[in-house]
C-alpha cells in the first residue's frame, strides 16, 4: 500500500473507531490499528501524520503511541544510520508540541527517552543525551516545558521493562544517567526563577532522585532544589511535586545497619524540622483528606528510612513516635496502616540481640535493651488501643460486597500483625490486659435487647485471639477471669 494511501487508511480507521455507531465495525477498525502498530510501516505513516498539520487530535495521540511503542519494542527493526534522523524528527515534535495536546507531548518525551535507553552515549554527541537536552533547552527556551518533562521521564525510562533493550546496554544507561545528575540538576536549578515551572521542575528532581545515584547527601542538604521543596511544604496549598520530592529525600537519606550516620545527617536534619511543622495538619478538620494522606505518608516515610535512629529513644526520635501515634489515630484506614511497617521495623531493633552487639558485655546488651525498651512502652501500650477498634465489623457487614468484605478481613489480618510486634515488646499478658479491658468494656455496654451490640466483644475476642501465642502458659491474672 503506497504512503499516502496507507495514512488515509489509518485516518479512516480512526474514524470508524471513534465515530462509528456501529460496534462492529469499531471493533474491525480497532483490530487493524493494532495489526498496523506492529508493521514496519507504522514508523513512517506515524512519523508523517504526527508532522501534518492536518491531523486531528485522534490521529495525534494515536500516532504519537504507535511511535513511542516502537522505540520501546521494535527498535531493532530499523537500520543503525536511522538513530540520528529518528532522533531528529522527535526532537522536532517535542519542539511542534510543546504547548500541548499533553498527551502527545508526554508520548514523544517516553519515545526520546526509550531511544536514549536503546542507544549509547557517544551517538548522542560529548555527554549523551543529557548534554544534548542542555544544548536544546539553551537554543528553544519557549520549549522548555516539552524538555522538562523529557528530563522527568529519562530516568523513569532506564526502570522500564517494555522497552527490548539488552541487560547490559540498560545497565550501562544507568550509569550514563547517574554520571549526568549534576548536568541534570543544575538544568533543572535554572529553571526555579519561572514560578510557572516550579511544579514541573521538582516532578522531575523526583524522578532523578530515585535513581539513588550520583547524588551525595551532604550535597543536598543545601541545594537550591531542596530548599525549594521544603519551603514548599508551608503553602497553603500542599504541592504534590514537593511531596514526592520529600519522601524521595527521606528514602535518599535512610539510615541502614551499616550507613556511616555521619554522611546522611545534614540532609536529615534538614528535613525532620519541615515535616515535623505539618503535624497539626494531621488532626485539621479543614485539611483535604489527600493532603493528610500526603503529610501521613511523610512521616511513615521518616519512620521506615531513620527506624535505627529513632529505636535509640532520643528525645527527638520519640517526637516523630508520637506524630506516628497519631497517623495510626486517624480515622481511615489507608492512612493509619502506612505506620505498620514501622511498628514491626521498630519492634525489630529493639527486640533483636544481634543489633546490640556493638555495647560489648552481656549485661551492657541488656541495661541498653531494657532502657529502650522502658522507653518505647507506653507508645505501644497506645498503640495496642489504637489499632484493636479497627477489626470491628462495619455496621452494614451484611451489605459489604464480596471485595469489601475481602479488604475488611484483609485490614484485620494487618492489625493482628501489629498487635503481635506490640506483644514481643510489651510482652503477650501486658498486651493481653489491655485487651481483656476493652472485652470488659464491650461486654458491659451489652444489654439483654441488644444483641446487636455483640461487634465490639468479638473484636475484642479477635484481637486476644491474635495474640495468644505470646502470652505465657503461666499468666495467673486475665486467664482464670475469663474462663
Amino acid at each position: 500500500m503506497a504512503g499516502i494511501e496507507l495514512q488515509n487508511t489509518v485516518k479512516e480507521a480512526l474514524n470508524a473507531l471513534y465515530h462509528h455507531p456501529d460496534d462492529a465495525v469499531r471493533m474491525q477498525a480497532d483490530r487493524w490499528l493494532q495489526e498496523f502498530q506492529r508493521t514496519i510501516d507504522a514508523w513512517q505513516v506515524a512519523d508523517n501524520l504526527l508532522h501534518d498539520p492536518s491531523s486531528n487530535l485522534e490521529t495525534l495521540i494515536f500516532c504519537s503511541q504507535t511511535l513511542r511503542s516502537k522505540v520501546q519494542r521494535d527498535f531493532e527493526e530499523l537500520p543503525s544510520e536511522a538513530f540520528r534522523p529518528l532522533r531528529d524528527s522527535l526532537n522536532s515534535l517535542l519542539k511542534k508540541f510543546h504547548q500541548g495536546p499533553p498527551k502527545v507531548r508526554t508520548q514523544i518525551s517516553l519515545a526520546i527517552a526509550a531511544l536514549a535507553v536503546h542507544v549509547s552515549i557517544e551517538d548522542w554527541g560529548d555527554g549523551g543525551i543529557v548534554n544534548w537536552l542542555k544544548e536544546e533547552m539553551n537554543s528553544r527556551p519557549e520549549c522548555i516545558p516539552s524538555f522538562l518533562e523529557l528530563l522527568k521521564v529519562l530516568p523513569e525510562e532506564a526502570f522500564n521493562y517494555r522497552i527490548s533493550a539488552r541487560p547490559e546496554r540498560r545497565r550501562r544507561f544507568e550509569k550514563e544517567l547517574a554520571s549526568a545528575v549534576e548536568v541534570a540538576l543544575g538544568l533543572l536549578t535554572a529553571c526555579l526563577n519561572a514560578s510557572e515551572l516550579k511544579e514541573q521542575v521538582l516532578e522531575a528532581f523526583a524522578s532523578w532522585l530515585r535513581l539513588r545515584r550520583g547524588i551525595s547527601p551532604s550535597v543536598l542538604a543545601s541545594h537550591p532544589l531542596v530548599l525549594t521543596a521544603l519551603s514548599s511544604l508551608s503553602s497553603e496549598i500542599l504541592s504534590e511535586a514537593a511531596v514526592n520530592v520529600i519522601s524521595e529525600l527521606i528514602h535518599c537519606s535512610a539510615v541502614g545497619n551499616s550507613s556511616d550516620v555521619s554522611v546522611q545527617m545534614p540532609l536529615i536534619q534538614a528535613i525532620v524540622p519541615r515535616v515535623m511543622s505539618l503535624r497539626p495538619q494531621l488532626n485539621d478538620p479543614s485539611k483535604d483528606e489527600e493532603d493528610v494522606k500526603a503529610i501521613g505518608r511523610l512521616f511513615a516515610d521518616m519512620g521506615d528510612s531513620y527506624v535505627k535512629l529513632i529505636a535509640t529513644g532520643s528525645d527527638e526520635s520519640m517526637m516523630i513516635v508520637h506524630a506516628l501515634l497519631e497517623v495510626a489515630s486517624h480515622p481511615e484506614f489507608d492512612i493509619a496502616s502506612m505506620t505498620f511497617n514501622f511498628w514491626h521495623n521498630l519492634q525489630v531493633y529493639l527486640i533483636e540481640r544481634d543489633l546490640y552487639l556493638s555495647y560489648g558485655s552481656e549485661a551492657a546488651m541488656e541495661a541498653e535493651r531494657n532502657r529502650r525498651l522502658l522507653i518505647f512502652r507506653p507508645a505501644y501500650e497506645s498503640l495496642v488501643s489504637l489499632v484493636s477498634s479497627r477489626v470491628q465489623y462495619p455496621a452494614d457487614y451484611l451489605e459489604l460486597s464480596k471485595e469489601d468484605l475481602k479488604d475488611f478481613k484483609q485490614s484485620r489480618d494487618a492489625v493482628a500483625d501489629v498487635l503481635v510486634d506490640a506483644a514481643l515488646v510489651l510482652g503477650g499478658d501486658a498486651v493481653l490486659k489491655i485487651l481483656y479491658m476493652k472485652l470488659i468494656q464491650a461486654v458491659s455496654s451489652c444489654g439483654n435487647d441488644q444483641s446487636s451490640e455483640w461487634r465490639p466483644a468479638e473484636a475484642a475476642l479477635y484481637c486476644i485471639r491474635a495474640i495468644a501465642d505470646y502470652v505465657p502458659s503461666v499468666e495467673a491474672e486475665v486467664m482464670p477471669q475469663s474462663v
